[in-house]
């Protein structure tokens, strides 16, 4: 089976949920015979192709529209541009079918309206991946009314959201993610990344991984870094070794200066709530979060929306107890009082108690870390994912 990936976000130049997908297609994928894998990636530089592990690789600057400034008829050449790239990709790779990862919001309309138009015209079906909510109505129509095959959704709070949306529910399904844990697992701690950190063996670590910013939008208050700041405050005094790690996610370049203020602003909320010495702000490459995972003690995210939480499975295989909020796909993945705890968003007193529960009662840390551990390996394992997803694309085909 020959199938193209096209992705808007590139795990080479920026750190995110989709790129960590696209790391584990790759490792799934690699030097396996029975598929033809091609992915296409945006570059903020010259378009150029590589092979990586059996696997062709397009990095295409037409992918990368921010290049055109926003001017409409950059955009547009660009995505014609883009759109004959493709054309040349199904003829030299006799693609049978097309994933494309999140393209109702992850670059302009007309990227999705030229990829359907060349889907079409070479009979080739397309499959929409989609990883976050429609927000905008032009989003919404560009589910529901292009000439999508399938309309794969990461969870489903996603799925129920599309369908409440319009979408056809004959060509709706729930395809979860999953984790590589070859990766992510539970091994005793080396303390690698807290000396790099400047932290003792004895300083415990709360962490938090998210992205600051989405397109131009901060989204600080929207992935609930505020309310966990709020909550840390109440508690860190009484906790002195106690560290509070926002491990935040790489922005492409085209997204700088907005990832800047976000910053910015971060570090304001931590300054105005003096917890400045027991906090840290860090960007980690994707190789680097498997032992960041590992060296930390309790993983929170508190989001007032979340479309499945890549995050929470990673560290789940990790071993990490959770704590999420009850909203998208989060109960989905963790089962309050099993293997984490669920928390109403915006709520920083009941989260800052979940906090201290987890960091002084061994015996339920101990077992959110099994029963997190059970969970992906029942649910989320890499290798079932893949396997499920390549089947449902069979079918299609």
């Amino acid at each position: 089976m020959n199938i193209l990936f096209i992705s808007p976000n590139s795990p080479f130049e920026s750190i995110g949920g989709i790129e960590r997908y696209l790391l584990n297609l790759m490792d799934y994928f690699q030097n396996k015979k029975d598929f033809n894998i091609v992915i296409a990636l945006p570059t903020s530089g010259e378009s150029y192709t590589k092979k990586k592990d059996g696997i062709t690789i397009y990095f295409s600057e037409n992918l990368n529209p921010a290049s055109a400034n926003g001017e409409q008829k950059g955009i547009s050449k660009k995505a014609r541009l883009f759109s004959k790239e493709i054309e040349e990709i199904l003829k030299n790779h006799s693609i049978d079918i097309i994933c494309a990862e999140n393209f109702h919001l992850g670059v302009p309309a007309v990227y999705s309206l030229l990829l359907n138009m060349v889907a079409g015209l070479n009979d080739i079906p397309l499959v929409l991946r989609v990883h976050s909510f429609a927000k905008t109505e032009l989003q919404e129509e560009l589910i529901k009314q292009l000439m999508w095959k399938r309309i794969s959704c990461v969870s489903k709070s996603v799925t129920g959201d599309c369908f409440h949306k319009g979408a056809d529910i004959n060509i709706l399904s729930t395809d979860y993610l999953g984790v590589n844990t070859d990766v992510f697992k539970d091994q005793p701690k080396a303390n690698t990344i807290k000396k790099s950190l400047g932290l003792a063996d004895k300083n415990k670590i709360i962490l938090a991984a998210t992205r600051i910013v989405e397109g131009k939008r901060n989204i600080l208050q929207e992935k609930g870094l505020i309310n966990l700041i709020q909550a840390f405050s109440k508690i860190s005094p009484r906790y002195p070794d106690l560290r509070l790690l926002l491990a935040v996610g790489k922005p492409p370049e085209r997204l700088i200066n907005e990832f800047n203020q976000a910053h910015e602003m971060l570090m304001g909320y931590i300054k105005l709530h003096n917890i400045v010495d027991q906090t840290i702000v860090k960007t980690f490459g994707l190789d680097e979060m498997p032992l960041v995972y590992r060296e930390s003690d309790v993983f929170v995210l508190p989001s007032e929306n979340e479309t499945f939480g890549q995050v929470f499975i990673e560290a789940m295989a990790s071993g990490l107890p959770t704590i999420g909020a009850k909203v998208g796909g989060v109960p989905e993945i963790i089962s309050d009082s099993y293997n984490g705890y669920l928390v109403q968003p915006n709520d920083s007193t009941i989260l800052a108690q979940k906090i201290e529960k987890l960091i002084t009662d061994t015996k339920t840390r101990d077992k959110f870390s099994k029963a997190g551990i059970k969970t992906v390996q029942n649910r989320f394992s890499l290798e079932d994912q893949f396997l499920s997803y390549t089947k449902m694309l069979e079918k299609i085909i």
